[in-house]
């Protein structure tokens, strides 16, 4: 399969899972996994941010997290099985390189081995809702898709 490929971060992975602006981009990114059309990646990172941001939404909007994460992990897993999700396990190397990059570009550690691990995963474009983290990523010479 002659796939693009697309690293979602957890700031456009959860809009798939919460309505809210920008939904329709992750909505269109699982489409077009689910067709064969692209590959989504990700970091481990991103699940456990994942819940991180379902529990304060089902404190501040009443959503049931459990369930969103549930859900989430399952269509994952489901893509993972067709070969059109790739998650990346956070490795050492990707967490001394992310530590390179915090303190060379002033970001949050998660976001810089979320940046880490789309340069590992090659030929990925970086997609975040995150506009200063997608100039970060414009810097480390990553092509964004926002």
């Amino acid at each position: 399969m002659n796939a693009s490929h697309v690293y979602l971060d957890t700031s456009i992975l959860i809009k798939r899972y919460v309505k809210e602006e920008n939904s329709d981009i992750a909505d269109t990114y699982f489409h077009k996994a689910h067709q064969g059309e692209t590959v989504i990646c990700i970091s481990e990172i991103n699940l456990g941010e994942a819940a991180v941001v379902f529990d304060k939404y089902s404190r501040k909007m009443g959503i049931d997290a459990g369930s969103r994460l549930q859900t989430m992990l399952s269509e994952l897993g489901l893509l993972e099985r067709s070969s059109t999700v790739e998650i990346f396990p956070v490795s050492s190397q990707i967490i001394r390189k992310a530590v390179k990059t915090v303190l060379e570009q002033h970001i949050y550690i998660v976001d810089a081995i979320q940046l880490e691990t789309c340069i590992e995963a090659g030929r990925a474009v970086f997609c975040s809702a995150d506009k200063e983290l997608n100039s970060t990523a414009r810097k480390l010479g990553i092509e964004t898709a926002l």
